[in-house]
């Protein structure tokens, strides 16, 4: 079984990808989780929401503690995700606008903030950087391209799937791993 955690800001769209994540796993013929976690959530505040895949049943519907991923939506957000916890083999998946190496873990890198600006997905309070990161997440977690955009077209149909989609494209195509040294043990 994987497990996924979320760390973003309130506003930034941390459950939605969760529950992006989760659909895609439906889509693909496996089981998906979300796991949306409500404490005092405002906008700006820092927010954290988990996902679990797994190719059979999920009976496990806890919080994640230490899982396989973590999606750092900024990387303000870094240092405070890495000591909530991680499984020591973890991988980081970051929104920033240059690489980052992360201690010992393997690391991605995306820009999703450069991305939703491109895309045209703004508000008055800024990019919507959830559909950049879940495009990003599905090419780490090897989740098909179609299978991606499907899940848009379920969460968004009609015409407003197409920017949705033409900004999860480029950043499954965008997301690079960043050079890491993994600690032998």
């Amino acid at each position: 079984m994987l497990e996924l955690r979320i760390n973003g800001f309130g506003g930034q769209g941390s459950v939605t990808l969760a529950h992006m994540l989760a659909q895609a796993a439906l889509e693909n013929g496996e089981q998906g989780q979300a796991l949306p976690f409500f404490g005092v959530e405002r906008r700006g505040a820092p927010v954290r929401a988990a996902v679990r895949i797994s190719p059979t049943t999920i009976y496990a519907h806890s919080q994640c503690d230490l899982p396989n991923y973590v999606v750092v939506m900024s990387e303000k957000l870094t240092e405070a995700a890495i000591k909530e916890g991680i499984n020591e083999r973890g991988t980081i998946i970051i929104n920033a606008p240059q690489a980052v190496a992360v201690g010992k873990h393997a690391t991605w890198q995306v820009d999703a903030d450069a991305i939703a600006w491109e895309s045209g997905l703004i508000s008055a309070d800024g990019p919507f950087i959830n559909v950049p990161l879940f495009g990003a997440v599905c090419r780490v977690l090897n989740i098909p391209p179609d299978v991606m955009e499907k899940t848009i077209r379920h969460k968004w149909p009609g015409s407003k799937s197409d920017s949705n989609i033409k900004a999860a494209r480029i950043a499954y195509n965008a997301v690079k791993q960043v050079n890491y040294q993994r600690q032998v043990v």
